[in-house]
């Protein structure tokens, strides 16, 4: 008759004098029996102190971080290599309530694509949470000065023959913007103008915007513009002079506005 390999079940009673059997959950380091050495912490509130792990981009196993009082804080800017793939946050608007609350925070916020800008929507109110309107209009302050350098190109051409043209060309400075606001011209006899704006830098292509003449009574051609031109950096304005009168005298102008 062969032996029967049996066991008898582990009972146990109360702790104490019963010397009731304990278990604890530990964690094999080596992978044997004889290797355990981590064992799980277990705080005076009864819970357990464990990690919480992840994959990063890569498959890799990371640990996610907390702040000082237990927050997850994910990382919103982006790294090229310590964060690929950086934690977004939405922004979340309120339905409009007199009293907002947790409840009323239902909304998301939208916004249009402008080339490469990203523009939120906005509603434009006053001080007293009011719309603009016409019964309830923006108020705007007007300045004398203009922003930007200011430009007072001057020129003049002596003896210009009778009949002749001379031409008064001011380049754009590189990096700006010229916003063209008003050309004088002035001679002591008869004298046309033709303002004119280059079609592009350098092309040498001129497209004539206004025209004007003197006249014996008022020597001066002013031409001020309500609404300034602008003109893009390289780009130039010319100001053709042409002397109407029977003999050679001199021609001025100046072309003015403000480069911003």
């Amino acid at each position: 008759m062969a032996d029967y390999n049996s066991g008898l079940p582990v009972r146990t009673e109360a702790d104490g004098l019963d010397e009731r059997v304990q278990s604890k959950i530990v964690g094999n380091a080596t992978g044997t029996s004889t290797g355990v050495s981590n064992h799980l912490a277990i705080d005076n509130d009864k819970n357990a102190h464990v990690e919480m792990h992840g994959n990063d981009p890569l498959g890799l196993d990371e640990v996610l971080r907390l702040s000082e009082i237990g927050a997850i804080t994910p990382d919103g800017v982006y790294d090229a290599t310590n964060n690929t793939k950086p934690g977004n946050v939405g922004l979340i608007a309120s339905s409009r309530n007199a009293t907002p609350s947790d409840t009323t925070q239902t909304q998301r916020l939208t916004s249009v694509t402008n080339g490469t800008k990203r523009l939120l929507d906005i509603a434009l109110h006053d001080g007293a949470g009011d719309t603009f309107s016409a019964s309830n209009p923006l108020p705007v302050s007007l300045s004398s000065s203009n922003a930007g350098t200011e430009i007072n190109d001057y020129n003049t051409a002596g003896t210009l023959a009778a009949g002749g043209t001379n031409n008064h060309d001011y380049t754009v400075t590189a990096l700006k913007t010229l916003l063209l606001s008003q050309v004088w011209a002035s001679a002591s006899g008869k004298l046309k103008i033709d303002v004119q704006i280059e079609t592009g830098v350098a092309t040498g292509v001129f497209t004539t915007k206004f025209t004007g003449f003197n006249s014996t009574s008022d020597p001066n051609i002013p031409l001020d513009l309500s609404q300034p031109i602008s003109i893009a950096a390289g780009v130039r304005v010319r100001v053709i002079r042409r002397n109407n009168d029977n003999q050679a005298q001199d021609v001025y102008s100046t072309i003015c506005g403000s480069e911003v």
